[in-house]
């Protein structure tokens, strides 16, 4: 099965964030979407972004891209080519960083208000973490459309 799968090349990887491209596939909207869904229902995948006019997949994840590249191989999504060796793993941290950023600008949004510095201080700082959290309407509308 995994002859006939499409192949990701890993484009760039740090810890919880990877690009991945499917050049074979550039340009195909339906696959891409696919992906997307796919990629999504998988345990440890926070968001997943497509880019099929670039061939492009970003995905923001919890476990090493190697064990996603797997479960998308057994999920017949894609085979993940051999990636060169890569560079020293990052701990493992005792809280998710964006859910720290989100926090963080949480309390810089009430610290605002607090100040009266309600715009655009508070209403900024509340944005970002909104958007970080994954609250934002235009994140629905950004994932429909390219």
């Amino acid at each position: 099965m995994a002859d006939d799968l499409p192949v990701a090349e890993l484009v760039h990887s740090m810890p919880g964030r990877a690009r991945l491209r499917i050049a074979e596939r550039r340009g195909d909207t339906v696959f891409f979407a696919a992906i997307a869904t796919g990629l999504s229902a998988l345990p440890g995948i926070y968001h997943v972004d497509v880019r099929p006019f670039t061939g492009s997949i970003v995905i923001s994840h919890g476990p090493p891209i190697a064990r996603i590249g797997a479960a998308a191989e057994q999920a017949g999504l894609f085979a993940l080519a051999e990636a060169a060796e890569e560079a020293e793993d990052w701990p493992e941290l005792p809280i998710d960083p964006r859910l720290a950023m989100t926090l963080g600008l949480g309390l810089v949004a009430v610290w605002q208000l607090l100040r009266g510095q309600i715009f655009p201080p508070a209403v900024t700082a509340a944005w970002y973490a909104a958007h970080l959290a994954g609250w934002s309407a235009f994140d629905d509308m950004h994932d429909d459309g390219e």
